[in-house]
C-alpha cells in the first residue's frame, strides 16, 4: 500500500522548470553563463543554440541539455577558420543564443552576433576582465570594447545598432541583440554555397551540374598610356569552377537579390569574388551580413532560370553579367523544356527589343523571357555562376557564349562595305571626354571611321567589329562588341585615369586582343559646375602632347 503512495506520489510531482534545473548545476560560473538565456527564454523548452568551442564536448555544452533537453544544439570547432564558422552558423539557422569559448577578447562578436535572431544573446564565456570591464562601463557596442577605434565607420553604427545591451556577469560579456527591426542575413560566397547546401541536406537546393575552373592567358601585351595613378591591366586570369544550381523556394527581390530565410546567396553579388560583398539593392550591415528591403515575395510555380541583374536593362550588364551565366542555359533547357528566364522589374520597367534580340541569340527565345513587377519565390530556380566577373576573372566557358551570340546577331547584319579602321565614340555626358571633337578628330584624320554603335542594330554592330582590322573608341559598353570577334586585333581605348573597369581587358584575354589604353586625367566636375559623385564616372580630358604623343606612336607614326 505504501509502495503504490509513493508511486503516485511521484507522478504528481511536476516536472522541475528550466529555472530549477539551471539553479541545481553545480558550477556557479556555468549558471551565470546559462541565465541570460533563461531569461529571454522563460519556460519555451526548445532554444536553438551554437556553442563556439576550442575544445571537445565542452561542459556547458552537457550543461546546456541538462536545462534544456529539447534544445536544437550546434556545437562548432573555433579552429576551422571564419569562413567555414559562418557557413556552418549560416546553415544551422538563427540563434537564440550563441556561447564563445574561444575568444576571449571579444574580437568574434563583431560577426557572430548578428548570426543571433533578434532579442537573442551572445555570451563571450570567460572573457579577458579588461574587455569585460570595458563593455561594462560603456554601456553600448559602441564604446564597448569591440570596436578597433572611435571612428564612427558605418560597420560600427550598424554594430551599435544591432546591440540592445552589454553587460558583464561573473567572467562573462553578454551582448544581447536588439530586438527591434529586419532579421540580419548572412552573405555566402561563391566558394562556400556548396558547403552550405550540403550542411543544409538539400532543404535549400542542390548542385546540377559544373564545369571545372579555367585559366585565360592573353599573348599579346596590353601597352598603357603614362599616367598620373598608374594602373595594371593583367593578362591572365584565374576563374573558378562554374556551377549550375538548383534552389528551391528561395526569394528573389527586385535588384538581383536571391535569398532564403537567413542568408543572401552568391548569385545576388555581380562581383562575386570580392573580400566584400556588396549589391546596392541590400543594406550592408557587417562584411559578411546584409538586410534587404522590400515588399514580402510571392510563390511563384515551375521551375525558372535567374537572369535577373543589379542594373537591369543596361547594356554592358547585359553584355557581361548576364549573357555570360547562359553557359548553363541549353543544359537547363534541355532537363526542364518549360524552363523560362527570370527577371525583376527595376529602374527599367520594359524589356527593350535590344534584350530580346541578345538573349535570342544567346539560345532564350523571347517567350521565354519573362520579366515580373513583384519579389517571388520560385518553386524551383535554376541559377549558374556567371563565366565573367570583372575584374576578377574570364571563363572558358564565355567564350562559346559570345561565339553563338556573335555568330547568330552577325545574320542580321545588312550586306554592305564595313570601314577597315573604327573609332567607337560617345555621347552621354558619364564617363566622357570634355574634348569629343578633338578625338575624334585625331583617329579620323588617321582612317578610322567615327561610329556610334547605339545607332546600329546589334546585328551590324557586330559586323562592323568582325570586319574592321582595327578598333578604337572611348572606353565603355560601346567597345563591348569586340567580344563577338573571334580573331585577335588591335584595340585601342581613350579612358579617364580614373576608369579602373577591366572589362576590355577581359574581352581582349579571351580573344587575343592586343590592347593599347590612352589614359587622361580626369576632371570630378561637369560642364554646369557640380560635382561627379563617383570617381569612376568622371570626365577626362584629351592630351594631345600626351595621350596624343602615344597614340601616334602606337598607330606607327
Amino acid at each position: 500500500m505504501r509502495a503504490g503512495v509513493r508511486a503516485l506520489a511521484r507522478l504528481a510531482r511536476p516536472e522541475p522548470t528550466a529555472a530549477e534545473r539551471l539553479e541545481s548545476l553545480e558550477d556557479a560560473s556555468t549558471v551565470t553563463a546559462l541565465r541570460p538565456l533563461l531569461l529571454r527564454l522563460g519556460e519555451r523548452p526548445a532554444p536553438a543554440v551554437a556553442v563556439v568551442a576550442d575544445v571537445v564536448d565542452p561542459p556547458i555544452a552537457r550543461a546546456l541539455l541538462e536545462v534544456w533537453p529539447q534544445a536544437r544544439l550546434t556545437v562548432l570547432d573555433a579552429a576551422v577558420g571564419e569562413s567555414d564558422l559562418h557557413v556552418a552558423l549560416a546553415a544551422a539557422g538563427s540563434f537564440d543564443a550563441i556561447f564563445d569559448l574561444a575568444d576571449e577578447r571579444g574580437g568574434r562578436s563583431r560577426e557572430i552576433l548578428f548570426h543571433l535572431r533578434r532579442g537573442g544573446v551572445l555570451v563571450v564565456v570567460d572573457a579577458r576582465a579588461e574587455a569585460g570591464r570595458a563593455a561594462e562601463v560603456a554601456g553600448t557596442a559602441v564604446r564597448s570594447g569591440l570596436l578597433p577605434d572611435d571612428v564612427p565607420a558605418p560597420d560600427d553604427l550598424h554594430l551599435a545598432r544591432a546591440v540592445d545591451s552589454v553587460a558583464v556577469r561573473g567572467d562573462h560579456l553578454i551582448l544581447t541583440a536588439n530586438p527591434r527591426g529586419r532579421p540580419y542575413l548572412a552573405k555566402l560566397r561563391e566558394e562556400e554555397v556548396d558547403a552550405y547546401l550540403e550542411a543544409t541536406r538539400g532543404r535549400v537546393g542542390r548542385v546540377l551540374g559544373s564545369r571545372p575552373g579555367s585559366v585565360v592567358v592573353n599573348p599579346a601585351p596590353v601597352v598603357v598610356s603614362q599616367a598620373d595613378t598608374p594602373m595594371v591591366y593583367r593578362t591572365t586570369f584565374e576563374a573558378p569552377p562554374l556551377r549550375l544550381r538548383e534552389y528551391r523556394r528561395v526569394e528573389c527581390l527586385t535588384g538581383q537579390v536571391l535569398c532564403t530565410d537567413n542568408v543572401v546567396l552568391p548569385d545576388s553579388f555581380r562581383h562575386n569574388y570580392r573580400p566584400r560583398l556588396a549589391n546596392r539593392s541590400t543594406v550592408p550591415v557587417a562584411p559578411r551580413f546584409a538586410q534587404t528591403r522590400g515588399p514580402q515575395p510571392e510563390d511563384r510555380d515551375g521551375t525558372w532560370f535567374y537572369l535577373d541583374s543589379e542594373f537591369r536593362g543596361h547594356f554592358g550588364h547585359a553584355m557581361t553579367e548576364q549573357v555570360s551565366r547562359l553557359w548553363a542555359w541549353q543544359e537547363a533547357k534541355a532537363a526542364h523544356p518549360d524552363l523560362q528566364a527570370l527577371m525583376l522589374t527595376g529602374a527599367r520597367t520594359t524589356i527593350a527589343e535590344w534584350e530580346y534580340r541578345l538573349y535570342e541569340a544567346a539560345g532564350v527565345p523571347r517567350e521565354d523571357l519573362v520579366l515580373l513587377d513583384r519579389p517571388v519565390r520560385p518553386e524551383r530556380l535554376l541559377a549558374a555562376t556567371p563565366a565573367f566577373s570583372q575584374p576578377g576573372y574570364i571563363h572558358e566557358a564565355a567564350r562559346e557564349v559570345y561565339d553563338r551570340v556573335g555568330d547568330h546577331l552577325a545574320v542580321d547584319a545588312p550586306t554592305r562595305d564595313y570601314a577597315d579602321r573604327i573609332f567607337c565614340s560617345r555621347r552621354h555626358e558619364k564617363r566622357s571626354a570634355t574634348n569629343p571633337a578633338e578625338v575624334e578628330d585625331f583617329f579620323a584624320r588617321r582612317g578610322f571611321e567615327i561610329v556610334y554603335p547605339e545607332d546600329h542594330p546589334l546585328g551590324e554592330q557586330v559586323q562592323m567589329f568582325r570586319s574592321a582590322t582595327e578598333v578604337a573608341g572611348f572606353a565603355g559598353s560601346a567597345m563591348f562588341s569586340m567580344a563577338f570577334v573571334r580573331e585577335p586585333k588591335r584595340v585601342t581605348l581613350v579612358s579617364a585615369e580614373t576608369y579602373t573597369a577591366q572589362n576590355e581587358g577581359l574581352f581582349a584575354a579571351m580573344r587575343g586582343h592586343q590592347l593599347n589604353v590612352a589614359r587622361c586625367r580626369a576632371t570630378r566636375l561637369r560642364p554646369d559646375g557640380t560635382l561627379i559623385a563617383k570617381r569612376l564616372q568622371a570626365r577626362f580630358t584629351f592630351d594631345d602632347a600626351r595621350e596624343g604623343e602615344f597614340l601616334r606612336r602606337i598607330l606607327g607614326e
